[in-house]
């Protein structure tokens, strides 16, 4: 068996997960490894393994507990992904349906807009950071599908990237607009769900109050909470996911070409662009509720167990020659990106759409934009968990 490093988790992981984790997959495929944090996780990163994982219901968010969750401070210290069936399905509820590819498409003009909107702007600045434009451009998509109203996107946008900047520099400023957020949350579920409950609105957040039920099994914080989780982790994800991919084409010129050439193909390279980059190299932290045979090897009761998405996508028993970036690759659609079963990401959809919107918007407003750092020299970010560009300078005119 392969020698393996006690921990993939070195400073130059947040760059390059891919080779770190390899080793792993290859020889030690379930490994017992200790975190930045100094905590041991059992950590699986084959893709056959990580699948069967994801569907593993003793492999639980809350190590089989059902008991209630403590009293928080704040609604959004418990989130969806803090809770097992059935519970984790009736608050799942409240929101599916109204994010499934068909509801989702209803809002392609005004993220079509908002990209054409943030790109001029972009287009006045030399060099253009486009980060900058996809944490504006993801933000934006997302306050459409939510329904925050315009003249409050500013101050919500300057609470968001205080909450998902790092490292982090001012704790107690992070808190406060955590504090802010959740109150916002608080008085929109509260608003929504007042004597106009009859007549929701066309947007997510009234939607998710119309389905809901006061007084039944879902509380108010859940739903506050559920509300906010969409923003935020819809609105961080995804930018990381436009700029890796951004990157990833600028730094070959000849899939930039062939994307221009051929914009149809655009939706099955988004697949591929997916399964090549992730933010999240690993799926939420799960709890072994009883002893579990994975792979071989026994993950005991109680053991904590991180699912290696990023290890996964890049598996050459599920994809052929796995570290080349190929848009027409047959296996994309079966990358892990959006995790697998109970916990599949709720705003796949959405991510897919605002990614096809981003990349179509950029090659086709900006035909001749070129990288001005060298692929090796990109500043990343990040941890094990959430990984991305702390920027992506570009020429767009060339």
């Amino acid at each position: 068996m392969t020698t393996v490093s006690p921990t993939p988790f070195d400073p130059g992981f947040p760059a390059d997960p891919y080779s770190r984790l390899a080793p792993f997959r290859e020889g030690c495929p379930v490994a017992r490894v200790t975190t930045p944090a100094g905590r041991p996780v059992w950590m699986i990163t084959r893709d056959e393994d990580v699948r069967d994982a994801f569907l593993d219901p003793r492999l639980s968010m809350r190590g089989g507990r059902t008991d209630p969750y403590p009293p928080t401070r704040r609604a959004l210290d418990i989130t969806l992904v803090g809770h097992d069936p059935p519970h984790h399905t009736r608050l799942r509820r409240l929101a599916a349906p109204w994010l499934t590819p068909a509801r989702v498409e209803a809002y392609r003009p005004a993220v079509e807009t908002a990209a054409a909107e943030l790109l001029d702007a972009a287009g006045r600045d030399d060099p253009a950071d486009l980060m900058r434009f996809a944490h504006a451009f993801s933000f934006q998509s997302m306050c459409a599908l939510l329904g925050v109203p315009a003249a409050d996107r500013p101050w919500l946008y300057v609470c968001a990237e205080s909450v998902f900047a790092r490292p982090i520099r001012d704790r107690d400023r992070v808190q406060a607009n955590l504090d802010r957020l959740d109150a916002y949350f608080r008085e929109q579920v509260a608003r929504r769900a007042g004597p106009r409950r009859a007549e929701p609105g066309d947007d997510v957040i009234s939607a998710v109050v119309a389905a809901w039920e006061p007084g039944g099994a879902v509380g108010r914080d859940e739903v506050v909470s559920l509300c906010a989780t969409l923003l935020l982790a819809g609105y961080e994800s995804t930018a990381q996911m436009i700029g890796m991919s951004m990157a990833a084409l600028l730094a070959r010129p000849e899939l930039l070409a062939a994307l221009r050439a051929g914009p149809g193909t655009l939706p099955h390279a988004v697949e591929e662009l997916l399964r090549f980059q992730t933010p999240g190299p690993f799926g939420t932290m799960r709890t072994a509720s009883e002893d579990v045979l994975v792979g071989g090897t026994v993950i005991p009761a109680g053991g904590r167990v991180l699912l290696s998405i990023a290890a996964a996508n890049r598996d050459p028993a599920r994809h052929a020659d796995p570290d080349v970036l190929d848009l027409g690759r047959a296996t994309a659609t079966r990358h892990l990106t959006f995790g697998l079963g109970t916990h599949f990401c709720l705003g796949s959809a959405l991510a897919r759409m605002e990614l096809t919107v981003a990349l179509r918007a950029i090659l086709t407003r900006y035909p001749r934009i070129t990288p001005v750092v060298a692929p090796d020299g990109l500043a990343w970010r990040g941890n094990h968990l959430n990984r991305g560009l702390a920027e992506l300078p570009v020429r767009l005119h060339g």
